[in-house]
């Protein structure tokens, strides 16, 4: 299902990163957590996230600071939004605080199993 997959966490806990590596890893996904991106630090093309992980108060200036990072999909974590209807919304979950682990593993999930046309 998530096998040769890759989830970037974005800031966030610590404790997000670890619960993710526990459920995801023996799935065969890749779980990273990378603290503030740099625009100088870029990340190679085949080493791009499958999903990226983010608190909304990080997913303004993070995501941007890496090319391609604008079309992949996302799970942000933080306050409620209500997404717009076109095309790249589809591909964002939004999870309100105080959230679930297994509310962010389904979304993780759900964006991972969806068919991708990024290539």
């Amino acid at each position: 299902m998530v096998n040769g997959q890759h989830v970037v966490v974005l800031d966030g806990l610590h404790e997000t990163e670890e619960v993710l590596k526990a459920v995801l890893e023996p799935r065969g996904c890749r779980v990273n957590r990378i603290r503030k991106p740099q625009p100088g630090h870029l990340i190679a093309e085949q080493d791009l996230p499958s999903i990226v992980v983010m608190h909304d108060d990080d997913s303004a200036n993070s995501s941007h600071a890496q090319p391609g990072w604008d079309e992949i999909p996302k799970v942000v974590i933080g306050s409620v939004k209500v997404p717009a209807t076109d095309q790249a919304e589809q591909s964002t979950r939004f999870l309100m605080q105080p959230f679930q682990y297994a509310e962010l593993i389904d979304s993780i999930e759900s964006l991972l199993n969806q068919p991708r046309s990024l290539q």
